[in-house]
């Protein structure tokens, strides 16, 4: 507990009914200076803090005062994602007399929102409810899409160019088959290509293979040093299959990481579709990735602007080149027949985005899925739309 003005205080820290710790302050202790320094772990799911005071001998009348500063940490219980300790502060704010402090909880923005949910005891997997107040009590939940290090959308470079850190805090680089991309959903779900995990060239797919994946920064030499992201399990969409080498139906998987991934300016999810407008030709958006670059593996992310092409310019494209790979509904193609794409081997995962001017945030419209080499020409993506309820009812247990 931290004393924040000259005159007595007194706190008390109730928990499950008991009265495990109380704090008084002291007459003209100086600012900064803690009434007490104790630690202690309650064994309920419910804590009030109570704070009051009295005016002074000197002066009777009663001053307004900034109340204090309480840290604390969730300890997990068996619940299938405890409460992020990582997302949430908690500040007493309080007016002069014997009334109970107004404990306010604070998520960590912008990187957090809170948002009123039933929380604290496990009722439910997964679900928390405090079962001494009966109140719900906001939770902090991952905020998407939205940069701090926005990129530039004014540039008007073609071809690929460097990402700042930042940009993309959204960007995974995965290493399965080889070297891959993915976006974070959330704080513990990595959104990648069903190929990368069971590429179509193999002949049977190894149950046992490594999966790692890495977030933070721009550099892959650099995403190594921050260390690899275990991966809890593997979610491959029913329709895909490997041992149909033209088509890349279902091209989409889902990463459970083990852990949750604290968030930061370098670390932020992207946000799903919810509309076909962010589909439309000639909408501008951006790919990002850690594929090759001509012809050489690079090790720095990159971006290029691309538009969404019509539908019908794509087909004719694979037709006259006699092309038997399937373009189903499910699949949208991004670029120019005249420019030169940047998108190659190693950037399969990684995610095309598009400005939501409605929502103000990037939404992953579509995920690298397949081409025909490196050259000039159309990529075609799985349409991310298409599969987002089978994304939420995965990642909400239901599938």
């Amino acid at each position: 507990m931290l004393a924040t003005e000259s005159y007595s205080k007194k706190r008390k820290i109730s928990a499950s009914g008991a009265d495990p710790s109380q704090f008084c302050g002291q007459q003209g202790s100086p600012l900064g200076r803690p009434p007490g320094q104790r630690e202690f772990v309650s064994s309920g799911r419910s804590l009030r803090l109570t704070f009051r005071t009295q005016p002074s001998a000197e002066n009777q009348t009663a001053h307004l005062h900034k109340g204090f500063l309480a840290l604390y940490q969730a300890v997990a219980v068996n619940c299938s994602q405890p409460i992020s300790q990582a997302s949430r502060s908690s500040e007493a704010i309080s007016t002069p007399g014997d009334s109970p402090a107004k404990v306010q909880n604070h998520c960590q923005e912008p990187y957090y929102q809170a948002t009123a949910a039933g929380a604290l005891s496990c009722t439910t997997p997964g679900t928390w409810k405090d079962t001494q107040d009966g109140e719900e009590v906001p939770q902090c939940v991952p905020v998407c899409g939205r940069p701090v290090t926005p990129i530039d959308q004014n540039q008007t470079t073609l071809g690929s160019s460097r990402a700042k850190l930042g940009n993309f805090p959204w960007q995974a680089f995965t290493s399965i088959h080889g070297r891959g991309g993915g976006a974070l959903l959330g704080d513990r779900w990595i959104l990648t290509a069903a190929h990368t995990i069971y590429p179509k060239d193999s002949v049977s797919p190894r149950k046992n293979r490594s999966v790692n994946v890495f977030l933070g920064h721009t550099s892959i030499d650099e995403m190594l040093k921050l260390g690899n992201h275990p991966v809890h399990r593997v979610i491959v969409h029913p329709d895909y299959h490997h041992n149909e080498s033209h088509s890349f139906n279902g091209d989409i998987a889902l990463l459970e990481l083990q852990h949750s991934v604290p968030l930061g300016p370098n670390v932020l999810p992207v946000c799903l579709p919810d509309n076909e407008t962010l589909y439309h030709s000639g909408l501008l958006g951006y790919v990002s990735g850690f594929g090759m670059e001509m012809g050489w593996l690079t090790t720095e992310l990159k971006y290029s602007r691309l538009p969404v092409a019509p539908r019908e310019a794509c087909k004719a494209w694979l037709q006259k080149r006699q092309r038997p790979e399937v373009f189903s509904d499910s699949m949208f193609c991004v670029g120019d027949e005249m420019q030169r794409h940047s998108v190659c081997q190693g950037d399969s995962g990684s995610v095309y985005v598009v400005w939501d001017d409605r929502a103000h945030h990037w939404v992953a419209t579509g995920i690298v899925s397949w081409g025909i080499g490196c050259g000039s020409g159309y990529d075609f993506y799985t349409k991310v739309l298409s599969y987002v309820d089978w994304i939420k009812g995965v990642m909400n247990g239901k599938n």
